[in-house]
């Protein structure tokens, strides 16, 4: 400032002056209009200092006053509920997210060879990872649950009935029973075991099942007509 002969000091001229120091200068810091330093003499020696403006109190006074503002509000929802995003309107819808992504793809990666964006496959960028220690505990009850043993079968219920820690680990158990109902829904004793599994689940304070109602009615009614057919299966379990 005191080079170019300005009395306004900008915030190029506080980054010069950082630069200058070796130190990083400031990021997203701008001023509409620079202040005013005047200029005065102390002792030889020359000192800028900031010009206050001096304020009318009777045009502060009778200004209009000003709109009053909003109160502050919020909102809250759900992002995803056990890894499923919920339909409000507040989240978008997977058709939204996957016509963003092909726009995306689209600017960035312009069509060649004939191929356009209709034929890309979109892949979920998240992909759901499970740590070992819960791979081999879902291997470990899903064998459990199917074997003859039955002091091993009841562990492996009551492991289900009460283990805190099976949030990641429901959806799994969920397809798994889906799976099995569907494909031995002649086999009584793997019918038996399945609603004894789902039994167990449900009955586990700690998860949040509601949106997996779906496929547990789903395998609840292919054991009851089964039953109708065969009624050998022991539903003594359910109340």
């Amino acid at each position: 400032m005191r080079h170019s002969k300005r009395t306004k000091l900008s915030v190029d001229d506080i980054n010069a002056a950082l630069r200058v120091k070796n130190v990083e200068p400031l990021y997203g810091y701008t001023c509409g209009e620079p202040p005013k330093f005047r200029k005065t003499t102390l002792n030889s020696t020359d000192i800028y200092f900031d010009e206050d403006e001096e304020i009318d109190f009777d045009s502060v006074l009778n200004k209009p006053l000003p709109k009053i503002p909003l109160d502050v509000t919020f909102t809250a929802h759900w992002l995803a509920i056990e890894g499923i995003q919920p339909a409000i309107p507040q989240n978008p819808t997977p058709s939204d997210a996957k016509a963003e992504l092909l726009s995306k793809r689209a600017k960035n990666h312009p069509s060649s060879n004939g191929i356009t964006t209709d034929q890309v496959n979109v892949k979920p960028l998240v992909k759901h990872v499970l740590s070992k220690e819960l791979q081999m505990y879902f291997e470990r009850i899903t064998e459990a649950v199917l074997s003859e043993d039955e002091r091993l079968q009841s562990q492996a219920f009551e492991s289900l009935r009460l283990d805190p820690g099976l949030h990641q680990l429901l959806p799994y158990f969920v397809q798994h029973i889906h799976k099995k109902v569907a494909q031995n829904h002649k086999n009584l004793d793997v019918l038996e075991a399945m609603l004894s599994m789902a039994h167990s689940l449900l009955n586990n304070k700690h998860l949040f099942v509601e949106p997996y109602v779906t496929f547990f009615s789903f395998s609840f009614k292919k054991s009851l007509y089964n039953y109708i057919l065969k009624p050998n299966i022991n539903f003594s379990f359910i109340n």
